[in-house]
């Protein structure tokens, strides 16, 4: 196969500002099941899949956490018409696809929430690599790998864009470079230290560059 250099796009929290909201609406979810879990520790853990937050955020397995999952996505979903495109997020999908720059979506996003970001976004139909298509969420490398292969490219020859250290830590173990924004809300040595090459405010930054 002849293999050719790419873009992977993060959705949620790269593309669409909606890492706060996440963070809002698990803990909405952990204290209607009478957990109280603090806010600055669910940020931490945003960017992991929910199979992993969970127990992650917990410190155990717990029988109801498929439960606490559909109610994260339920709240989420009520007030999802609140989220905004991060700055450039538009504009950095058109400059790859004027350039021809091979490029995907790959996002832990379950169904429902992908759909509602996607529509914020205002590209309903962009293609995107999905984490129920793979066994294991971020940070393991499962979802970037099938996004490179989905396209015919190289992982080590490809950029992700992420906003979390998890993104930065599934593109480190697979020798894809990393660049990393601030708008998930993560400081810069957090994101580094996960791998992360650079550090930009938001996609608007990364025009022309990628």
């Amino acid at each position: 196969m002849d293999y050719k250099a790419a873009v992977l796009l993060d959705l949620d929290g790269t593309l669409v500002d909606s890492v706060f909201h996440h963070v809002v609406t698990w803990h909405a979810a952990l204290r209607g099941s009478g957990r109280t879990v603090p806010m600055w520790r669910i940020h931490q853990g945003i960017g992991m899949g929910s199979k992993r937050l969970v127990p992650w955020l917990l410190g155990e397995h717990v029988d109801d956490s498929d439960a606490l999952s559909d109610e994260h996505e339920r709240l989420f979903l009520d007030h999802a018409e609140d989220l905004v495109p991060t700055p450039g997020a538009a504009a950095l999908i058109d400059d790859l696809d004027r350039r021809g720059v091979p490029f995907l979506v790959a996002t832990s996003a379950g169904t429902a929430i992908r759909e509602a970001l996607l529509d914020v976004l205002g590209m309903p139909d962009l293609k995107t690599a999905d984490a129920d298509d793979v066994s294991s969420p971020k940070p393991a490398p499962d979802l970037l790998l099938a996004a490179a292969a989905q396209i015919g490219a190289d992982p080590t020859q490809t950029t992700l864009v992420g906003d979390s250290p998890w993104d930065a830590e599934a593109a480190d173990a697979i020798g894809m470079r990393a660049i990393a924004v601030r708008c998930g809300g993560f400081g810069d040595d957090r994101l580094i230290d996960g791998g992360a090459a650079d550090v930009v405010d938001d996609p608007r930054a990364l025009i022309g560059r990628l």
